[in-house]
């Protein structure tokens, strides 16, 4: 273990890279702040109001513009629910592409062990499909509800933080307008 406290193998190491970008943000946002309200006085608006107001607009619609493709892929998912997960490993999609894919997993599989020879029934290999695929749909339809719940929520705030954000901004240009 390294002295130092920027350990790559350290479990605050991904946190930090979350971290530093938002503080470079951070940082950014409030010397934007700091040189707009140098230059305020008695006679011109709240600057500082503004840039709240439309910095608030904007993260509400990067927000609302993420959570929307969110949505979008769990509906596509939900839609087809036996394509949704794994583009490799098991095919789900018809019963004769799971036979084939079935195969050769348990070809990779017994490489080690020398090879033995499938001793699963037709029947009993279409049972297995069936129950696979009942599984595969369940957990896809309660993963795309969530998801699409979540995202339908987080759309509403984006939208309802952007629109009085937006309103309160504007309502502070006409207020300082008439003034």
């Amino acid at each position: 273990m390294s002295e130092g406290f920027l350990v790559a193998d350290s479990p605050f190491w991904p946190s930090i890279l979350w971290v530093l970008p938002l503080l470079l943000i951070g940082a950014v946002w409030l010397a934007v702040a700091v040189i707009v309200h140098k230059g305020d006085d008695v006679d011109r608006p709240n600057r500082m109001a503004h840039l709240y107001g439309y910095t608030v607009c904007l993260i509400s619609l990067v927000v609302a513009l993420i959570t929307l493709s969110s949505i979008l892929n769990a509906v596509f998912d939900r839609a087809n629910p036996l394509q949704s997960d794994n583009p490799f490993g098991t095919s789900y999609s018809s019963f004769e592409g799971y036979k084939a894919t079935y195969r050769r997993e348990q070809a990779v599989f017994d490489r080690g062990e020398g090879a033995k020879p499938d001793t699963l029934s037709e029947a009993s290999l279409r049972a297995r499909y069936d129950a696979l695929v009942r599984d595969r749909i369940a957990a896809t339809r309660y993963r795309t509800g969530k998801s699409i719940t979540i995202g339908l929520i987080f759309l509403a705030l984006a939208v309802v933080l952007f629109i009085t954000h937006w309103r309160w901004v504007r309502r502070l240009n006409g207020v300082h307008r008439a003034a």
